[in-house]
């Protein structure tokens, strides 16, 4: 099943229809039109649940791109390993996706399919609509000008993956 696996796999767990929830989903969308190694692979894992694990297996290198809610500054980034995110999480409410992915990490784990190194690029959202009552498509202006530097960090994550 991991034969073909390319080792660098770049994956959104955002709802692109919650608006800056959706950051992942925008910024792979941008990497999809530039000029990348062969070795990498991107997922939409923002519905997938609990069939993540099996995009772990086989990777040399797992790139999650996310919000998060750490009480800073909206367009706030932060990078993460997955130790630091799981520390992160402990004793903090968090979200049934949140959870879910969380819980497909910690699997993947346990039976041996865990990437050999797992990288979260977070960012500060300024609106996840919750105050709406409807869906909406769309970043906020702030994180729409914190893509390029995601980005930057996204391809500085590659690069030392290739070295």
């Amino acid at each position: 099943m991991t034969q073909n696996r390319k080792n660098i796999l770049i994956l959104n767990v955002g709802n692109v229809l919650w608006k800056d929830e959706g950051i992942g989903y925008h910024v792979i969308e941008r990497l999809k039109k530039m000029p990348l190694p062969a070795d990498v692979e991107f997922v939409d894992g923002s519905v997938l649940g609990n069939k993540l694990l099996y995009h772990f297996e086989g990777r040399k290198k797992v790139i999650v791109i996310e919000m998060i809610k750490r009480g800073g500054a909206p367009g706030t980034i932060y990078r993460y390993t997955d130790e630091e995110i799981n520390e992160l999480q402990e004793g903090r409410d968090c979200t049934v996706p949140e959870w879910e992915f969380m819980n497909e990490v910690h699997m993947s784990r346990l039976i041996g399919t865990q990437p050999d190194e797992m990288v979260f690029i977070c960012v500060e959202p300024e609106d996840t609509g919750e105050n709406s009552l409807s869906c909406e498509v769309g970043l906020s202006p702030t994180l729409r000008n914190k893509v390029p530097e995601i980005i930057e960090m996204v391809m500085k994550e590659i690069v030392a993956m290739q070295s």
